[in-house]
C-alpha cells in the first residue's frame, strides 16, 4: 500500500495581539475525520482518501495554525476493503496504516505551519537547529 499524494484544502494562522510575552509552549496535534473511496483505474487496486485535520497551538494564548488536508492512498483491493469497513464499523484503522497515513499528515502539517508561522510572527512549532560556537 503506497501514499500517493498529499492534498491541502485549509491553512489557517492566527496570532493573538494581545498576548504577553514569556515561556511559549506548542502543542501539536493530527486526527483523521473521515475516509472516502476514490476511483482508481488499476484492476486489482483501489483507493482511500483520508481526510485529517493538523492543529498547533500556543500557550499562553498567542496564537494557532490549523492545517486540514487529503492523503490519498492505494493498495490492494483486499486492504483497502477491511481499512475501509473497520473505519465504518467502529472508526478503527489498522495500525500500520495508521502510522503511515499520521507520519505523513504530520509532515505535511508541520513544513505548512513552519512556512505560516513565520509569516504572522509566531514561534516556530518544531525547534529549528542553531550553530554555537565552542560545543
Amino acid at each position: 500500500m503506497a501514499i500517493v499524494k498529499i492534498n491541502l484544502h485549509r491553512v489557517l494562522a492566527e496570532r493573538n495581539l494581545d498576548a504577553k510575552g514569556g515561556q511559549v509552549n506548542v502543542n501539536n496535534n493530527v486526527s483523521i475525520k473521515d475516509i472516502e473511496d476514490i476511483d482508481f483505474s488499476v484492476p486489482g487496486k483501489k483507493g482511500l482518501k483520508f481526510n485529517f485535520a493538523f492543529h498547533c497551538n500556543y500557550k499562553p494564548d498567542l496564537g494557532k495554525i490549523e492545517v486540514e488536508g487529503q492523503v490519498l492512498y492505494v493498495g490492494e483491493e483486499s486492504k483497502i476493503d477491511e481499512v475501509k469497513k473497520g473505519w465504518d464499523t467502529n472508526k478503527q484503522i489498522p495500525r500500520d496504516v495508521t502510522e503511515e497515513i499520521i507520519n505523513a499528515a504530520l509532515h505535511k502539517g508541520n513544513v505548512q505551519a513552519i512556512k505560516v508561522s513565520e509569516e504572522v510572527n509566531l514561534p516556530s512549532p518544531l525547534p529549528l537547529p542553531k550553530v554555537r560556537q565552542g560545543e
